[in-house]
């Protein structure tokens, strides 16, 4: 029996990601993407103990430095000078922005760690097959297609190498050919797949009529209550960067990143909307153990 997050309709998580991205897309201040990262975070672990997550880890932190890295040493608006490289000066409206950016792009892609979790292939389709079956089949596979070619990869390479052939060993030019050589069977592997997979769904019609769902979703109360209130959470916080709020003013004048006035109203906001999977998490887990206590 599914539960927490998982027990939501599909249609309920599908809207809260897409609402937690344009958030997180809006929202250029220090504080609200700190909050919102720790937070998807803590989401993360909850789900599966930041596997997930840590094997993004190398690309989260390659994005992380590079935009903090980047940022200053090619942006020259500004008027607070820190210090020269080269005769090139570095801002401090540069070295905000470039963290704002390396804050937005961390929290971003911690949001779609846990997404693949969520929002499964079968809730996928689910979703769009009726509308759109070939668009949904294509996105579904383009999804799936990297770590399936990685793991695949590895394979090969695991086959090769007791063959003799190795792309980490040897001379560069031997390593050349052993990885052209591990590509080439890589994709004849794929496309025959392919082929196989595009002939097997012809022949049961995929897309020809009227697709049959062999799992029944359907939107309960607590899943139109939930719906509710991330639209609510959702406007509110809309609203406020209509407003302005949570939105970190540094052309032409540097603005200080301390939250004032009716900022912490909608930081809170922003909080309750990308918190919301892990209340429900967290209240799966407390009666869960309540439950073992009572027994």
């Amino acid at each position: 029996m599914k539960r927490g997050v998982h027990s939501f309709h599909p249609f309920v998580s599908f809207t809260y990601y897409i609402g937690a991205t344009a958030l997180v897309m809006l929202y250029k201040h220090p504080v609200f993407l700190c909050v919102a990262a720790v937070l998807l975070i803590i989401f993360n672990f909850q789900l599966d103990r930041g596997k997930t997550l840590k094997s993004w880890f190398g690309m989260l932190v390659f994005l992380t430095v590079f935009f903090l890295i980047i940022n200053p040493l090619v942006n020259r608006r500004g008027t607070h000078i820190l210090f020269y490289i080269y005769n090139n000066p570095v801002m401090l409206e540069a070295i905000v922005q470039g963290i704002v950016l390396a804050l937005s792009i961390f929290t971003l892609l911690v949001l779609f760690s846990s997404y693949h979790l969520i929002i499964t292939a079968e809730k996928f389709l689910f979703l769009f097959s009726r509308l759109l079956p070939q668009w949904a089949l294509l996105t579904m596979l383009s999804m799936r297609f990297v770590p399936l070619l990685k793991r695949r990869l590895r394979e090969i390479e695991t086959v090769q190498k007791g063959k003799g052939f190795s792309v980490t060993e040897g001379k560069i030019g031997d390593r050349a050919k052993n990885g052209i050589l591990l590509v080439q069977i890589l994709l004849t592997w794929s496309l025959e797949e392919a082929i196989q997979t595009a002939d097997s769904m012809a022949a049961r019609g995929y897309g020809v009529k009227k697709r049959s769902k062999y799992t029944p979703y359907q939107m309960k109360v607590i899943d139109w209550c939930a719906l509710a209130i991330l639209t609510f959470l959702a406007g509110v916080a809309v609203l406020g960067w209509w407003l302005g709020d949570g939105v970190l003013s540094i052309y032409p004048t540097l603005e200080s990143p301390i939250i004032q006035g009716r900022e912490w109203f909608y930081l809170f906001n922003f909080m309750f909307y990308i918190a919301a999977p892990q209340f429900i998490e967290g209240g799966e887990t407390w009666r869960w153990q309540y439950w073992k206590r009572g027994i």
